[in-house]
């Protein structure tokens, strides 16, 4: 992977835990070097929250979520979770 590219897209996840932080979570983290399609973990411990998110450099009106099937599958894998915590999955 070239290294620009890499640094940029390491910048926007740092930014994205940065916000996350101000918003009033307890816990952000990449998941730098995990190969999933989940870039940040972010867990408000008192509200039970937990924001999954992936992490795309560059974002447009038009681009949605890229693989549906993907985002199913990541919401059917963390579906009983819900009912005891708020569980999202974002792309930003």
């Amino acid at each position: 992977m070239n290294k620009k590219i890499y640094q940029r897209g390491a910048r926007k996840e740092y930014k994205l835990i940065y916000d996350l932080r101000k918003e009033g979570f307890d816990i952000a983290q990449r998941t730098a070097g995990s190969h999933s399609p989940i870039d940040i973990l972010a867990i408000k411990i008192k509200d039970k929250w937990i924001k999954l998110i992936q992490s795309k450099r560059t974002l447009n009106e038009n681009m949605g979520f890229t693989d549906e099937e993907l985002k199913k599958k990541i919401e059917a894998e963390n579906s009983e979770l819900n009912g005891t915590y708020r569980v999202e999955f974002e792309v930003k």
